[in-house]
């Protein structure tokens, strides 16, 4: 979604290197013409020791679609039926089922099982069956609002930053409205400009040390949970893409919450235009890159692999077609989610969301009344929770709209101002009065 940020503000611009990568799960570039190609699905899972899964395999570019299975790691690995059904070991690990193309026996396609139960109540996410999971296996129901750090959507670079309106703002949120999932917005810019708040985390360790303890105030909430993401940052390229620098960034927040379980990582905010898909591949490789930054990260430290939301590649963040038959790679595919902004009647809900949901892990970053009424959030929140899809709504400010809370900042910061809801945010508020 293109959008105006708070009044006081110039205009932010992002500019960088397009980043370039590659991987895939065939014998040729993602994106290339492809004589034979095997998808696995699903593409991960987590099991529990001497527990089973049965996969599919998928064939393009032959009449014949006959596969062999195997398992990469061999007998210690687990075993697997020729129909595809899997069998875990007792001893936990990584593993790969494989199948390969009769056809081309050089074509194949994998999905990656990590095998292991995780301690009950320990809080870690992991991703399985297309579902972000909580430690005992649930499917993590998940529902909130976008909240902006202490920059706050441009409004509050002008001054001193204040983590103390944030944390009260969750308060609010998770207190007052039962939310339990909050994605934390993070901003920084290229220059000055005038403000006084506005560095990235690698050149403002106050801003880091900020960020610590607004996250530790939410994951203090019981069953509460943060998607830290990139919103606004001088390291995207100009389309909105992550690059080398941003895997940077990344890294540094990867090894900063490496030991928080209630953290979720959201790679970049909306990836824009690219309207034909004609640039997918190159989306898909950023994104992959900046996954293998902060698995990098994860496996040195020996700390569970946190669930990481991958954005759309097309139309500003809302198209997950090109995951479908592209799905991540980095770090064996594990604990991914994909994101998908809908700002769109209900007569695109199944493209957006309610038919990828049927094979990958989705979450809904961004939703709110523009380029949808209101009666249309409604109906995409009860759709979303028909679906399993955990949801997250636009946004809990003043003025970045479609805003949750009405503007009694008087024009601004809004530190100490009544947090009363719009009619948008009354809707919210009485959705998470519901139970899903």
């Amino acid at each position: 979604m293109r959008r105006r940020l708070a009044p006081l503000a110039v205009t932010a611009t992002v500019l960088s290197l397009v980043l370039a990568a590659c991987g895939t799960a065939t014998t040729t570039e993602p994106g290339d013409a492809a004589t034979v190609a095997v998808r696995v699905s699903p593409p991960s899972d987590q099991l529990a020791p001497e527990g089973s899964r049965t996969f599919a395999a998928a064939v393009t570019g032959t009449a014949d679609t006959r596969v062999t299975w195997s398992v990469r790691e061999g007998a210690g690995g687990g075993s697997v039926t020729a129909g595809g059904a899997y069998s875990a070991p007792a001893a936990s690990g990584l593993f790969h089922v494989v199948a390969t193309s009769v056809a081309d026996p050089t074509v194949s396609g994998a999905a990656t099982v990590t095998v292991g139960t995780p301690p009950a109540g320990d809080g870690w996410l992991s991703v399985s069956a297309a579902r972000i999971r909580l430690s005992d296996g649930t499917p993590f129901h998940g529902r909130g609002a976008n909240l902006h750090d202490t920059r706050s959507c441009n409004a509050c670079t002008w001054s001193a930053a204040n983590p103390g309106e944030v944390k009260r703002r969750i308060d609010e949120l998770v207190d007052v409205w039962k939310a339990n999932f909050i994605r934390l917005d993070l901003e920084s810019y290229a220059s000055a400009d005038g403000r006084v708040n506005w560095k990235g985390l690698l050149s403002d360790p106050g801003y880091l040390a900020d960020l610590q303890d607004i996250v530790a105030h939410a994951a203090a909430k019981p069953g509460v949970y943060v998607l830290l993401a990139q919103w606004i940052s001088p390291t995207f390229t100009s389309l909105g893409w992550p690059t080398a620098a941003t895997n940077l960034e990344w890294a540094t927040l990867a090894e900063t919450f490496k030991d928080e379980p209630r953290v979720l990582f959201g790679l970049v905010n909306e990836p824009q235009s690219n309207f034909d898909g004609a640039q997918d591949a190159q989306v898909w490789a950023a994104m992959n890159a900046a996954v293998q930054a902060i698995r990098d990260v994860e496996t040195a430290a020996g700390t569970p692999h946190h669930v990481i939301t991958v954005q759309g590649t097309r139309e500003w963040a809302r198209s997950l077609a090109y995951y479908l038959t592209h799905p991540i790679t980095a770090g064996g595919g594990v604990n991914i989610a994909y994101e998908t902004h809908v700002y769109d009647p209900p007569t695109r809900f199944a493209e957006l969301f309610e038919a990828p949901s049927a094979t990958l892990p989705v979450v809904i970053g961004e939703f709110g009344p523009n380029g949808m009424s209101q009666a249309d959030c409604g109906t995409l929140m009860a759709s979303a929770e028909a679906h399993g899809v955990p949801y997250l709504a636009w946004t809990f400010h003043m003025r970045c709209p479609p805003n949750l809370i009405v503007d009694n900042s008087a024009g601004g910061c809004g530190v100490g101002m009544t947090l009363t809801p719009t009619s948008w945010g009354s809707a919210l508020k009485a959705r998470l009065a519901q139970p899903w």
